[in-house]
């Protein structure tokens, strides 16, 4: 194998590379961990509903911990994110050359936070 001077391999991987992060790989990891936290919390609401029926007194603590304010604002932001980020690297997917742009992924997140917001106020004045 012949030996790459650090040079070019920090040249031909800048957006993975540790020293040099830029905001593509941080768009990356967040889409991969809010996918991979969003799995996590479908799998857990599946079985719980799934055991509600033998079991009604597993749904209390379930409903009570999704009804606190804080759990539905992250969960809202995280599927928010994931959306807007996910629309937006299939319009790159697609050929849309824009959609690669930093100043595109900031206007996708500010779409999912306005979304999320507008969620959140309405859940907020449908449980008062």
């Amino acid at each position: 194998m012949y030996p790459v001077p650090k040079e070019r391999r920090t040249q031909a991987y800048a957006e993975l590379w540790p020293a040099h992060p830029r905001w593509g790989i941080w768009a990356w990891w967040a889409q991969r961990l809010t996918g991979v936290a969003l799995t996590a919390y479908v799998v857990w609401h599946v079985v719980t509903i799934a055991r509600a029926g033998r079991h009604p007194e597993a749904l209390a603590p379930l409903l009570r911990f999704l009804l606190h304010p804080a759990v539905l604002i992250v969960l809202v932001l995280g599927l928010a994110y994931h959306t807007a980020n996910g629309i937006r690297v299939v319009l790159v997917d697609l050929g849309v050359e824009r959609m690669r742009d930093r100043r595109a992924f900031w206007i996708f997140a500010a779409l999912a936070a306005a979304a999320a917001a507008a969620a959140v106020l309405r859940g907020a004045f449908h449980v008062l």
